[in-house]
């Protein structure tokens, strides 16, 4: 059933009297109910909707943005693999870092340094690292992009951005460059459902009645 025809009927409001005269309504408890309970189920479905246009919008960005970064790695991949390791290595990445995302031992990379040819794979996988750092610090202004990645996504987990990448999940570190106040946990969710459980703690920490910090067993 469509919400028009749910909701056909208005608001009570005012009436109109002769000669084109508004009356004050006669308007009883039952009128007022009536009314604000049209009101409250027109806004609910507003805010449906506007969930549902934001959730359009939001994945029609991330699609937009993946496409853009598998057409600039592209292009990057063209480039000398030396050139593209040295760019990376003025960003700030370490040897270990490139070479886990790329899914490679750091020897790997030396040899690369050094002249020594790669599969296409890891070429692709080399210059979209590098089209990723195009895209975060030339549209979403991130200044340090090797930082930023290295940071844990949440307090409870070591999981960084590099991990995310390095599982292959671009996509997902595209959604935490794109969005202005991202959901870190829903990302993570989403990378690694259980990661609540995987990385907790068996310590917590609390505050003592004399207000000084300690560590306690967690009740779990």
């Amino acid at each position: 059933m469509s919400h028009t025809r749910i909701f056909d009927r208005k608001p009570t409001g005012a009436s109109i009297g002769r000669g084109g005269d508004i009356e004050a309504p006669t308007r009883t408890i039952s009128d007022l109910v009536d009314d604000s309970g049209y009101l409250r189920n027109r806004t609910r479905i507003l805010a449906a909707d506007t969930t549902h246009l934001q959730r359009i919008a939001d994945d029609l960005h991330t699609d937009t943005l993946d496409a853009e970064l598998r057409t600039m790695a592209q292009a990057r991949s063209k480039e000398a693999l030396e050139d593209l390791l040295d760019r990376l290595s003025d960003l700030g990445f370490s040897w270990r870092d490139i070479a886990r995302v790329v899914g490679v031992s750091v020897p790997a990379l030396r040899k690369w340094r050094l002249g020594g040819t790669a599969t296409g794979e890891n070429r692709r996988r080399v210059a979209t690292l590098v089209a990723f750092c195009d895209i975060a610090g030339s549209r979403f202004c991130i200044s340090d992009v090797a930082s930023w990645l290295e940071a844990p996504l949440d307090p409870q987990t070591p999981l960084t951005g590099l991990a995310l990448m390095a599982g292959g999940r671009f996509d997902l570190v595209l959604q935490l460059v794109r969005d202005r106040d991202p959901d870190p946990q829903a990302v993570l969710d989403e990378f690694e459902p259980d990661w609540r459980d995987r990385y907790s703690s068996p310590v917590e920490a609390f505050t003592g009645p004399d207000g000084l910090p300690g560590l306690r067993l967690a009740d779990r």
